[in-house]
């Protein structure tokens, strides 16, 4: 699943990701962001840009996120 445009998605952080980020811990939601990247890396067709609840936003592999309709 890419996440290039359409509508936002809820997801769930499968991996721990506190290397980038503290508040990055397995479990964090948040939503996806369309028609967006947050860096040079996410206009790689495998990664999506993420808003998360706790605040944190970057570009995630979309292997490591569970989306809704599976939360």
């Amino acid at each position: 699943m890419s996440q290039l445009g359409g509508n936002p998605k809820r997801v769930k952080l499968k991996i721990d990701l506190t290397r980038y980020d503290t508040r990055l811990t397995v479990g964090q939601k948040g939503t996806t962001i369309p028609n967006v990247k947050c860096s040079m890396i996410g206009g790689m067709d495998n990664f999506v840009a993420v808003k998360f609840d706790c605040g944190a936003k970057l570009d995630i592999v979309i292997k490591s996120l569970e989306y809704e309709s599976n939360i």
